[in-house]
């Protein structure tokens, strides 16, 4: 029998899904903001909109990477899929200045701790759960992910990087505001889709080979210049990004297609 009310605070502790009888979740976030229950927090809102839709949700903010990961053990394994956000802001402008110097509070994180999450939380998150649970799917939202779902120049390390999931090992991509788009995608885990398989949401990003590209690469397509050749020239990133923001503003959008290490990214 299930113990709790709508206005209790999502899970984030084993006890905490104990008390609402569940035995299992369907999906568990991992956040690098401290759990706020409040609409201006994205995972928060995610969250609220799975268990709406009646799905058994929880949220781990903030987990320890270091040493033996028990925070990222401490749930079980989802039913559906991990979840991954790193936060209300970019993870790196929250935790270093543009002069690159650490800032000396994180307004994010109890009592302004600034050693709360790892750089890039998205691909520490996202290559801990790999290692731990190589067979469930990891999903990636947010800022984030959304800023590098394509190659990107990093302010950071002073260096033009491949889409972010190259790097984290992570399955798929929702970028934009993610509320509809998630949910699709349970009812298409729940039908027994597969996560490679799922290719039809609007605002995904996911990586294919170039033969299994849905529908075949056709002239409606806006094909990007490739990774590769946006190392070799500035001004071929400069026009991949020109597409990329017009794309992002349409109502119907083109799709968008770049090869990366004999891959598309779409």
């Amino acid at each position: 029998m299930n113990n709790y009310k709508l206005t209790d605070f999502l899970p984030t502790t084993k006890k905490e899904c104990e008390l609402r009888g569940w035995e299992q979740l369907d999906i568990i976030l991992f956040s690098g903001d401290a759990y706020v229950d409040h609409p201006s927090f994205g995972v928060a809102v995610i969250g609220r909109c799975l268990e709406a839709a009646g799905y058994k949700v929880a949220i781990v903010p903030q987990p320890d990477w270091h040493g033996d990961f028990r925070d990222f053990k401490k749930l079980g394994t989802p039913r559906l899929f991990f979840g991954i956000s790193p936060g209300c802001m970019d993870s790196m402008v929250n935790k270093y200045t543009a002069n690159k110097r650490l800032r000396s509070e994180d307004a994010y994180s109890p009592d302004g701790r600034h050693d709360c999450r790892p750089d890039y939380p998205t691909v520490v998150y996202s290559q801990i759960l790999k290692q731990l649970y190589p067979e469930v799917p990891v999903v990636l939202g947010g800022i984030e992910a959304s800023m590098r779902r394509l190659t990107h120049y990093d302010y950071w390390e002073d260096k033009v990087r491949k889409c972010i999931l190259c790097d984290s090992k992570a399955d798929i991509i929702l970028y934009g505001m993610g509320e509809k788009s998630i949910l699709e995608l349970c009812n298409c885990l729940e039908e027994g889709q597969h996560i490679s398989n799922i290719h039809h949401i609007p605002q995904t990003v996911f990586m294919v080979n170039k033969d299994n590209v849905p529908g075949g690469i056709t002239d409606k397509d806006i094909i990007l210049n490739s990774h590769e050749d946006c190392l070799k020239d500035k001004r071929k990133q400069a026009q991949n990004f020109k597409h990329i923001e017009e794309e992002a503003n349409k109502m119907h959008a083109q799709r968008l297609l770049q090869e990366v290490d004999g891959m598309y990214a779409w």
